[in-house]
């Protein structure tokens, strides 16, 4: 037993030595030590930053009022504006940052946005400043699947602030947008399949300079991703007014944060927003809707034709080649649709439509094929049987033959 507290008091004590040579000269942790075990785990720690890089003071003295003495720089709790400006110290300075090979003008970004003029021009504290989005104490590597920033838990980060409804009826604006944003098509790839490159808050409205896109923004921010649907929609006759700002390019059709997978029955839905049934607009909307209509029900029935193929036996290599020549064509007229000119779809529909009547004619020639020799296999059975049939009987008379001498002999 006395053995046994001996070792123990030996552990403790080294226990104890740890801490004490990992707060060394750090007197801050005697009273906060629940805040220095946020610090321990934070990407600041790791690099030697400490409590009084951010709040002053003097963490050598172990006298707290001597820590806090006038002359040391001490801070306490730094308000908004002050944790700005202390994060934008190191986080702005070349001479710092470039060792790390972390950029430098996240401040700058920061006094563009609206929240940074929110906090600046109009004194508005209830704006986010550095602190609300990647924490205080506990600030992790952007990487870090724990990080608040991290692309799977950034919109919930953001909507601390924007699904709060009082604080967000005080600005003007919607509190619902988290709520729309993960049950759309982007959410739901971040959420439940788990794809980070999946736009959410920052993709598009941006990080440190987080705005609203306008009218001429929106087009460039979607078509950072959708390139090919961004330079159809440019030669489409909704450019020019989107130019003149009468049209919001995608968000007019697709709007912005509940976004839902791309449908056809989009052309019944967003066109008669701006245009009337009679309309020539209109018409052609529906044109390039049947269109559209019929290269993705063709597909989808020929993909079931070749599937039953192959489960009926037949060797389907060359049809499945030719199948997913017919789906590039049906991918092509997905972006291309945004440019209006139905003369286009209607060539690659063409086009697909050629490689889905070869697939047809291969399995219904191979069908054919095996029809017959399904017939041949039944004339080839009823051969045999009547070969059988003849040779049982010539065998039987033979034999009967053979009895017969045998019983005259006798």
């Amino acid at each position: 037993m006395r053995i046994f507290l001996l070792f123990l008091a030996v552990l403790l004590n080294f226990c104890s030595l740890g801490q004490a040579e990992e707060v060394k000269g750090n007197s801050c942790v005697n009273c906060h030590s629940d805040m220095w075990d946020e610090i321990k785990g934070s990407v600041h720690s790791q690099q030697g930053i400490f409590c009084n890089k951010c709040h002053g003071g003097d963490p050598t003295q172990a006298d707290k009022d001597l820590a806090k003495a006038p002359g040391t720089g001490f801070i306490g709790v730094p308000d908004k504006k002050q944790t700005m400006e202390l994060c934008g110290t190191c986080h702005s300075d070349v001479s710092i940052m470039n060792f790390y090979g972390t950029r430098t003008d996240q401040l700058a970004q920061y006094k563009t946005s609206h929240h940074g003029k929110k906090l600046l021009e109009e004194g508005n504290a209830k704006v986010a400043v550095c602190s609300d989005c990647h924490g205080y104490h506990e600030v992790l590597k952007v990487s870090d699947p724990n990080s608040s920033v991290y692309p799977s838990n950034l919109p919930k980060t953001c909507a601390k602030c924007h699904g709060n409804e009082k604080l967000m009826h005080s600005f003007n604006l919607p509190s619902d947008v988290f709520d729309k944003y993960k049950n759309s098509v982007h959410g739901k790839a971040l959420f439940e399949k788990g794809d980070t490159a999946a736009a959410n808050c920052a993709s598009c409205h941006g990080s440190h300079g987080a705005v609203p896109p306008g009218f001429r923004e929106v087009g460039a921010t979607c078509g950072k991703c959708h390139i090919n649907e961004k330079a159809h929609f440019q030669e489409s006759v909704h450019a020019s007014i989107s130019d003149r700002e009468k049209f919001s390019e995608c968000v007019s059709c697709h709007s912005n944060h509940d976004i839902q997978p791309v449908s056809i029955a989009l052309y019944d839905q967003a066109c008669s927003k701006c245009h009337t049934p009679e309309s020539d607009a209109f018409k052609q909307g529906r044109q390039i809707k049947t269109i559209l209509q019929k290269a993705e029900d063709d597909l989808a029935e020929t993909r079931a034709l070749v599937k039953q193929a192959g489960i009926e036996g037949f060797f389907i290599e060359e049809e499945e080649a030719l199948l997913e020549e017919a789906k590039s064509k049906d991918l092509e007229m997905q972006p291309l649709q945004h440019k209006l000119i139905y003369n286009e779809l209607a060539s690659l529909s063409t086009a697909s439509d050629a490689k889905i009547k070869e697939i047809k004619t291969s399995i219904e020639g191979k069908r054919a094929g095996l029809k017959w020799r399904k017939v041949g296999l039944i004339v080839l059975w009823i051969f045999i049987l009547i070969m059988v049939w003849a040779l049982n009987s010539e065998y039987k008379k033979i034999m009967a033959e053979e009895k017969t001498k045998q019983k005259n002999g006798k």
